[in-house]
């Protein structure tokens, strides 16, 4: 072997284990286990939702955006749907919070971005392969000061119990790493893939209470799939809407009238009422968020009382105003 053979063998080995290396840095967190304990399921307070709307509880829920997120809001979508090349894009997605003031402490839908996003934007506590994708995809996150959950909460004088997540995705669970380490962070059980382990175990190390939800315990509330009685009164249900992630959860706050927190099984109106899916990563979750995206909707059509928010568009819809026929 010549000397500028054996040269070039010893660099390409030496850049092949550096882009190792940079692959195992990048996906690091994906290779951690994550101790979790299931969510106690108590017996259901009902078996169907107009048993649940004829005993609406005091419970109350607050939306609070913690940042914007800028890109173009058709991307998330299934562009397999011919209708999704009619959509526009006219202004950024709002990352929502939900604080949800019950009884016996207050719990919140998914936890926003971090206050680390007014100091550092666009990227605040991302973890670098976050960084590297969203830099890819174009995303530009912000945030005002004093604009995230863990502010809000003080400023509100309160303190989470839990958080019950839609799913894993960073711009949902960024704000958890801003609250305290015994909180209860809940999840559906299928949820911690290694992609999502990669993309949020930043956002959850130190916590010590990972809890997950067992949909297939519970049988399903048509029209929609398995629901969970979470604090067994009938106040607050979490809800089985996989595909845009295998396990993601919509949640219903049984308020007067009841609020619909659907998560990303629709981010926001236009797609909702003109039945676009989410995207998804792979064609069976594809097929899974078509069929969930179809029970929200036969939802709505049913119960037009119920108000709609989307994942990342509040306020675009009220009682009786979701765009879906009834007779749907």
């Amino acid at each position: 072997m010549s000397s500028f053979l054996r040269l070039f063998v010893r660099f390409s080995a030496f850049v092949v284990i550096l882009a190792l290396l940079a692959v195992g840095f990048l996906l690091r967190d994906g290779f951690g286990r994550w101790q979790t304990s299931p969510y106690p399921i108590a017996k259901a307070s009902a078996h169907s939702w107009d048993e649940v709307f004829a005993h609406p509880s005091t419970v109350t829920v607050e939306t609070l955006v913690t940042g914007t997120i800028d890109m173009n809001r058709c991307d998330n979508l299934d562009q397999g749907n011919p209708a999704a090349a009619s959509c526009q894009s006219p202004a950024p997605l709002e990352d929502l919070v939900h604080v949800v003031r019950h009884q016996s402490g207050v719990y919140l839908i998914d936890s926003g971005l971090a206050a680390r996003f007014a100091d550092a934007p666009p990227y605040g506590n991302y973890s670098p392969a976050m960084r590297l994708f969203t830099r890819m995809l174009g995303v530009r996150n912000g945030q005002h000061p004093r604009q995230d959950t863990a502010q809000a909460l003080r400023e509100r004088g309160l303190q989470a119990r839990a958080v019950f997540f839609t799913h894993l995705h960073p711009d949902h669970t960024s704000g958890a790493a801003d609250l305290p380490a015994d909180v209860d962070l809940v999840f559906g059980k299928n949820e911690a893939g290694f992609l999502a382990r990669v993309g949020v175990g930043s956002h959850f190390a130190g916590k010590s209470h990972l809890q997950t939800l067992d949909y297939a315990s519970v049988p399903p509330m048509p029209p929609l799939g398995p629901a969970v009685d979470l604090l067994g009164d009938g106040s607050l249900w979490a809800i089985s809407t996989p595909g845009h992630t295998p396990d993601h959860s919509s949640y219903l706050v049984n308020t007067d009238p009841p609020t619909l927190l659907l998560g990303d099984a629709s981010h926001f109106a236009w797609a909702f009422e003109q039945n676009v899916a989410p995207r998804a990563w792979t064609s069976a979750d594809g097929a899974r968020a078509i069929e969930s995206l179809a029970s929200l909707r036969r939802f709505a059509a049913r119960y037009p009382r119920v108000r709609i928010v989307y994942g990342h568009e509040q306020g675009a819809a009220g009682p009786g105003d979701h765009g879906v026929k009834s007779d749907e």
